[in-house]
């Protein structure tokens, strides 16, 4: 019950809508009411079923619920977390679900009238929602599929602009998987991380990236043995593979990581190129309080320097050889990861998104020095914030080229951009979705 009661309590705040993620805001309920860990596991389990494919669910449930509009918003998503977790919960009684939210409705004056609906609405659920479901993934509409899929309607033409609808189905079925967590290995910590992982019976295997584990299910930074001894960082396989390309390619010199957020890039920079310092902007003063702890728990401390402000504005302490830009963009490409990114936006936000990408690579490429590099990255699969954004910068500076066919990846999750850039595609659970273009600064003479 208490674990029904605290997943409807977060998917009906206001904390997700403001930018909130559900992972951050079901620990803080679970701290503050002093939950049990089966309950915590319930609700987290309603809240990302919910989230991962709520326009599926509200379809299903339209079906029985023909004045949904009139409903106060704690029973309309009583009936939504209801649809989603008789359809997907496999190890759980559907009764003891339905008369879950029941009983927390009947606990509220203002709701009870509703409960009889609510029932009603359910069971029918119940009886026939698998076919509805089941009628959305077999449906030849790419956009059936895209609702089975969870992916939001608004974002379709976007989708439609950057892929054929083979591929778009191929990328909707991938993005289908669960999600697990990939550690990234502090450089000789693999045998001491191993050991703890055993003792805490904590099962993994060796990833295709040699400095990364697999872990076998999602967990908590703190929760990882050998995590505050740093000796470890939960990070996605694609988030690794994109912040080693400058490894690769870097030749020493002065580095800009302009959009740090929390640090996890720059941290792994600073680990695989020794002796190296590194300058970090982000424009939010908490994110890069929390890179700075990020780098003192990795010894990394003295070879950053963190300046909050805009990357538009900001200017490099010193011309740097190479530009990191992890642009702000949709997340389309992790929406499987952090679904509730995708409900926050609409068609006009993303547009918004794109212009500010436009701006931060302009500058990127300008205060590179000459023959240096600029990373750009996103997660997202969608044009509009890649190539395109990519193709803009170009035109308006001749002195850069587009060199991301050294990037040399080989494999069936990636993917050529069109014409600019690398894909790498949520090809298994510990991938997101990353679009990753290296630019070169050419002489201004050249």
């Amino acid at each position: 019950m208490r674990g029904i009661e605290a997943a409807l309590k977060i998917l009906t705040s206001s904390d997700l809508s403001s930018g909130a993620f559900a992972s951050e805001s079901l620990r803080k309920l679970a701290d503050r009411e002093n939950m049990k860990t089966p309950d915590i596991s319930l609700a987290s389990s309603l809240v990302y079923i919910v989230m991962r494919r709520k326009e599926l669910w509200e379809n299903i449930a339209a079906k029985f619920l023909r004045a949904q509009e009139d409903l106060p918003p704690e029973v309309y998503m009583s009936v939504i977390m209801g649809a989603g977790g008789i359809l997907e919960l496999r190890r759980f009684s559907e009764g003891v679900l339905i008369n879950g939210i029941l009983e927390y409705l009947k606990r509220d004056n203002a709701f009870i009238k509703y409960v009889s609906l609510v029932n009603a609405v359910l069971r029918k659920i119940n009886e026939s929602g698998i076919e509805l479901a089941e009628s959305y993934k077999k449906s030849a509409a790419i956009e059936d599929k895209a609702v089975y899929s969870g992916i939001p309607v608004w974002s379709m033409p976007a989708w439609l602009k950057t892929w054929s609808r083979p591929e778009l189905a191929q990328i909707f079925e991938m993005m289908l998987k669960p999600s697990f967590a990939a550690l990234r290995v502090t450089p000789g910590k693999l045998g001491e991380l191993s050991q703890l992982l055993d003792a805490k019976e904590i099962h993994y295997t060796q990833s295709d990236i040699s400095s990364a584990l697999r872990l076998s299910g999602s967990i908590l930074p703190a929760k990882v043995p050998g995590f505050s001894e740093g000796l470890c960082t939960v990070q996605s396989e694609s988030s690794i593979l994109a912040a080693s390309l400058v490894r690769k390619f870097y030749e020493g010199g002065h580095i800009v990581d302009m959009c740090s957020g929390r640090g996890v890039k720059a941290s792994q920079i600073l680990q695989e190129c020794e002796g190296t310092k590194i300058e970090c902007w982000d424009i939010a003063e908490a994110r890069l309080k929390s890179a700075e702890r990020e780098f003192a728990r990795l010894g990394l401390s003295e070879r950053v320097r963190v300046r909050v402000g805009d990357g538009v504005i900001l200017e490099p302490e010193e011309s740097p050889s190479f530009v990191v830009l992890d642009a702000p963009c949709s997340c389309s490409g992790t929406w499987t990861r952090k679904p509730e990114s995708k409900w926050r936006l609409d068609w006009q936000k993303f547009d918004g998104l794109a212009g500010v990408q436009g701006k931060l690579l302009d500058h990127a490429v300008s205060i590179c020095s000459e023959g240096g590099y600029v990373l750009y990255i996103t997660c997202s699969l969608l044009k509009q914030e890649n190539e395109s954004i990519v193709a803009q910068v170009l035109t308006n500076h001749p002195e850069c080229a587009d060199v991301s066919g050294l990037i040399g990846w080989k494999g069936s999750m990636y993917r050529r951009g069109k014409p600019y850039g690398t894909y790498i595609l949520p090809y298994n659970s510990w991938l997101d979705g990353f679009y990753c273009a290296l630019i070169l600064r050419r002489s201004d003479n050249a």
